[in-house]
């Protein structure tokens, strides 16, 4: 059986994810502030917006109506984007469940954690972990429902000087079944790389460029 994708709409990361992102299964894109998350959230709902609508749950009042059109959306491109804009975790949690009544092409949750660390505490961490596997466990099952890719993407924090965590662990591991690491090079280049993938072996990497337009792939330098 053929294995759905949702490409997104830059060559550079359709190569990584071999057509890019699956249906039926959360991808996870993860890395520090500025390493390209909220960018392939904007590329892959432009790609996608050709299918239908789209879900931008928007955690970090991340999305930018001037980068968008910079990558080439128009403003009837931006109203089949069905917008939220939750403010804490419970209100995410409403959202999510909300979702799976909605007619949409893609969802795209940017980010899963943020507000999930704004809650958690010494006191209710077994509680507020509970409540994200249960968003992830719905988002998984609207994705596997309505065959369509869900989109997410992840904060992370250091452990050491070589070593970063996801937020959220082993609950946000288990349900991603793509996971790609981001890490920053320089002020505009990036690496990707593939660290769990059904089908894809692990630790595969592209450098890519942030433009004006989008994502490149990075331009072969001499050092």
């Amino acid at each position: 059986m053929q294995i759905e994708r949702l490409s997104s709409g830059t060559k550079v990361i359709d190569e990584l994810l071999n057509g890019g992102a699956e249906h039926t299964v959360i991808t996870n894109f993860y890395g520090p502030p500025g390493s390209g998350k909220t960018n392939l959230g904007l590329l892959f709902t432009l790609s996608c917006l050709k299918q239908g609508n789209v879900v931008y749950v928007d955690t970090e009042n991340g999305f930018s109506t001037e980068r968008f059109f910079q990558m080439g959306g128009t403003k009837e491109d931006l109203k089949r984007v069905l917008y939220e804009n939750p403010t804490n975790f419970k209100e995410q949690a409403r959202v999510i469940q909300k979702l799976k009544k909605l007619n949409t092409k893609l969802i795209i949750v940017d980010s899963i954690v943020s507000l999930y660390r704004l809650e958690l505490n010494k006191d209710n961490f077994t509680e507020v972990n509970k409540e994200l596997a249960n968003q992830l466990a719905t988002l998984s099952f609207i994705a596997k429902e309505k065959k369509i890719p869900v989109i997410i993407t992840n904060q992370v924090y250091s452990v050491n000087s070589d070593e970063i965590e996801l937020s959220g662990r082993d609950v946000v591991k288990y349900w991603s079944k793509c996971l790609v690491e981001l890490k920053k090079v320089d002020d505009n280049r990036r690496l990707a790389i593939l660290r769990k993938h059904r089908s894809l072996p692990e630790g595969i990497k592209a450098e890519f460029e942030i433009t004006g337009g989008g994502i490149d792939k990075a331009k072969f330098r001499i050092f």
